[in-house]
């Protein structure tokens, strides 16, 4: 069993503009039962987590309307968020059941980069507070749950992927994730592997 003092779960945009019906990114999932599935899966292992002590990060990201921190976005990731007006006011606020505890960690900016090791408090967070297992989950799976996996695998954390309760735009996705990217990374486990290695 994980030393749950040295564990952490990262919860990664669990917001409104993911996952509620009037966000603005909600469209672009294909397979919303695997969205659905994920969402559920993630009330759990957050409950779980609370439960057994884990510490808990929340990494969202939120803008000022103008975007100003994403400079002049030309390109990638950083243009469409400009470009569909993401992660600004209400939309940005958490989903329902998904607000950090008090005395859970909170990132809101990262600059326009995927991972949320990059321009953060995360890695601190976790090397001041002797974390050396990690949890990810969350949203979309190749992009910033990608992402954040890689980087932590090269800081060289013992790092496991919830790939049950992160969703990609379609199956597809999710099940070349799994097969083909996870393995160079992290452990691709399910949310059942989580309630029994917590």
């Amino acid at each position: 069993m994980t030393d749950t003092s040295n564990s952490a779960l990262i919860l990664i945009e669990y917001v409104n503009d993911w996952l509620s019906p009037t966000g603005g990114i909600y469209p672009v999932f294909q397979d919303r039962e695997q969205v659905d599935t994920a969402i559920a899966n993630s009330k759990i292992i957050l409950e779980e987590a609370r439960r057994r002590g884990l510490h808990v990060i929340h990494a969202a990201l939120k803008f000022e309307p103008t975007f100003k921190v994403l400079g002049e976005a030309k390109y990638g990731l950083r243009k469409i968020t400009r470009d569909h007006g993401a992660f600004l006011g209400e939309q940005a606020d958490f989903f329902p059941g998904f607000e950090p505890a008090e005395g859970e960690h909170v990132v809101r900016e990262r600059a326009g980069g995927s991972s949320v090791f990059v321009g953060t408090t995360v890695d601190g967070y976790l090397r001041n507070n002797r974390i050396f297992d990690i949890y990810l989950a969350g949203f979309s799976l190749r992009q910033c749950v990608e992402s954040s996996m890689r980087s932590a695998h090269d800081l060289g954390y013992n790092t496991n992927i919830i790939y049950d309760a992160s969703a990609g735009y379609t199956r597809k996705q999710q099940d070349d994730f799994v097969a083909e990217i996870a393995p160079f990374y992290a452990n691709a486990i399910t949310t059942q592997d989580f309630m029994a290695w917590a």
